[in-house]
């Protein structure tokens, strides 16, 4: 009886017929050598590197403020260059928190590191302290999941503040490897798309559900929009969720629920042959008649892909897909 065995030629994988060997030659060598083995699995992708937020890092007196600083700036600098991590503007970052009080010393923390993430798109923050022990100084970094508020903390001591680059340095290589090793821990297993909608149809059950009308003006910054992906994703999760959809411009049908709101994207960083975006969508929704105000809320998101117009795009749908995931209870009660 004859059997396909697969040769390995390069780049390619050639079938030829040979006789089924008995079990007691598995292992031999023939006259042409050895047997081929099976071919080489294909190397799994890489992990795509985790938005991090530097922030400001205090320090023990107002003689040290200024170090402070440059420590943020400087390990800002150093993880731009980590395969595990992709900076966030850290300027933007920190305006953000400053609107929201959360800028405060103290203020950033396991306990408000999700309302940051959800603000800035970050996966991860980094803060942390410079403060003097004896002769000596100490750095404390934190690593904080703004997914699953886990914290982990690496710290570097320099004996004096001329080698605070060197420092730093070390300290971003600590933090890179915790970022490499850790990832499972500091973000959340994302689901599937069927996933997640199995899990909102239990919550939404036998319930009747009401008629809906989505519109939101989207924009990029970079470029035109030729389609809206925040609107499109928000209409076919509810249509798959079950939510009859109603497109007034065709039809003159009111709909039970109005969703509209504002979606942008812009260009975030880039990393080697990737490009990360930042997607923000804001929604306001009502119900049809009254105009009564059942809820409003906002998220933004980062993506990264080899394309900055694709990057937009996965940012906006990943912000879609959360709104519609509290959404979904608001419509149903």
């Amino acid at each position: 009886m004859k059997i396909l065995i697969p040769i390995v030629m390069g780049a390619l994988i050639v079938l030829v017929f040979a006789p089924r060997a008995s079990a007691q030659s598995t292992n031999s060598v023939s006259a042409n050598g050895p047997a081929p083995g099976p071919p080489a699995a294909a190397p799994a992708a890489a992990a795509p590197p985790l938005a991090t937020a530097v922030l400001h890092f205090e320090s023990s007196d107002d003689a040290l403020s200024k170090q402070g600083a440059e420590i943020a700036t400087l390990l800002e600098a150093d993880l731009s260059t980590s395969p595990h991590a992709l900076t966030v503007e850290r300027e933007e970052v920190e305006k953000i928190l400053n609107e929201q009080e959360l800028g405060k010393s103290g203020l950033v923390s396991a306990d408000t590191a999700a309302k940051v993430g959800s603000l800035t798109g970050a996966q991860v923050l980094v803060t942390g302290r410079l403060f003097a022990i004896g002769n000596q100084y100490m750095i404390v970094a934190k690593i904080i999941s703004t997914e699953t508020s886990r914290v982990y903390g690496v710290t570097v001591t320099l004996n004096d503040l001329g080698s605070l680059n060197q420092a730093t340095q070390d300290l971003a290589g600590k933090i890179d490897g915790v970022l490499g090793t850790d990832r499972d821990v500091l973000v959340v297993k994302e689901e599937t798309p069927d996933e997640r909608r199995q899990r909102l149809r239990g919550i939404i059950g036998q319930r009747e559900l009401p008629s809906v009308s989505v519109a939101i003006n989207e924009r990029d910054y970079t470029q035109p929009t030729v389609d809206p992906a925040a609107q499109t994703e928000v209409i076919m999760e509810l249509q798959a969720l079950g939510f009859p959809i109603v497109e007034p411009d065709v039809t003159h049908k009111k709909p039970d629920i109005v969703i509209s709101g504002e979606a942008f994207s812009e260009l975030g960083a880039r990393h080697g042959n990737l490009v990360s975006s930042r997607g923000r969508i804001e929604l306001t929704v009502t119900r049809g008649v009254s105009k009564e105000l059942i809820w409003s809320d906002r998220e933004t998101q980062v993506a990264v892909d080899i394309g900055n117009r694709t990057a937009g795009k996965e940012a906006l749908e990943k912000a879609a897909d959360q709104l519609v995931e509290r959404l979904v209870p608001k419509l149903t009660k």
